[in-house]
């Protein structure tokens, strides 16, 4: 069962190697990497070009956003099962994709999502945040997912990968939402029925911080009124969502 990971780069020099290398050191080896390119113009194609990873294919693209190069990238992927790995992201250990491809083929998984690290944007090995789940390992009840979104949980979008043929159902990435959309697509995700959602309790990745959704305070009030869109359009509580959304990110830090 071949994964399809997906990292866009736009002068990614200073992290991408690590990145790849993450991939390459993979033991799981039906692995494809496809990278969306925003016409990086430092050293980010030469590190591509010389990477060993065997079934990597990069395409040019013109600034779209992230998720616009993110729903090229799901288009063009090839495998049964799709994940993220941004370029300034790892992998926590060299096991993690053949544990996840082997819980997808002995339980055919629709989708599966995982704690994950969260560092400091120049170091990525100092740990700041760590999402947990608070769920129990294991397939989810539809029902109890349904009432954990309905309270503004939502997992990291890169602790998720989830089988290509959903997108016929949800579909990709809505691009009116700059820095939400991963918001929109994951409640989509999750409240369709009769899906075999597992959560796996181990961390598979460090992700660093200083993302787009908290790089001014601009952002932080964009981010904040797409949420509030994003939750009127799903018949939410948005002043019940948000506060229990920020509340529960506070033990995340200890």
């Amino acid at each position: 069962m071949q994964v399809s990971l997906i990292t866009c780069t736009s002068n990614s020099e200073e992290t991408l190697e690590d990145c790849c290398n993450s991939i390459y050191s993979q033991t799981y080896k039906n692995l494809e990497h496809i990278i969306i390119d925003n016409n990086s113009n430092d050293n980010t194609l030469d590190i591509l070009n010389k990477s060993k990873i065997n079934n990597q294919k990069i395409f040019q693209q013109k600034s779209k956003g992230i998720y616009g190069a993110l729903n090229e990238g799901m288009k063009m992927s090839n495998g049964k099962i799709i994940g993220i790995l941004h370029s300034d992201d790892e992998f926590i250990d060299k096991e993690i994709i053949e544990i996840i491809s082997k819980k997808f083929f002995e339980s055919n998984l629709d989708v599966l999502f995982s704690n994950i690290f969260y560092t400091k944007k120049n170091n990525i090995n100092k740990i700041t945040r760590k999402w947990t789940s608070d769920l129990t390992e294991g397939i989810q009840q539809n029902d109890e997912l349904t009432q954990k979104i309905n309270n503004g949980w939502m997992p990291p979008h890169t602790s998720l990968f989830f089988k290509k043929n959903l997108l016929i159902k949800i579909g990709y990435y809505d691009e009116s939402f700059k820095i939400s959309s991963d918001y929109d697509f994951i409640i989509r995700l999750f409240k369709q029925s009769n899906l075999k959602i597992f959560f796996l309790n181990k961390f598979s990745l460090k992700m660093r911080s200083g993302g787009i959704s908290n790089k001014s305070l601009s952002n932080i009030f964009k981010k904040m009124r797409e949420d509030i869109k994003i939750m009127k359009k799903f018949k939410l509580n948005a002043f019940k969502t948000i506060l229990i959304k920020n509340l529960s990110k506070i033990k995340q830090f200890f």
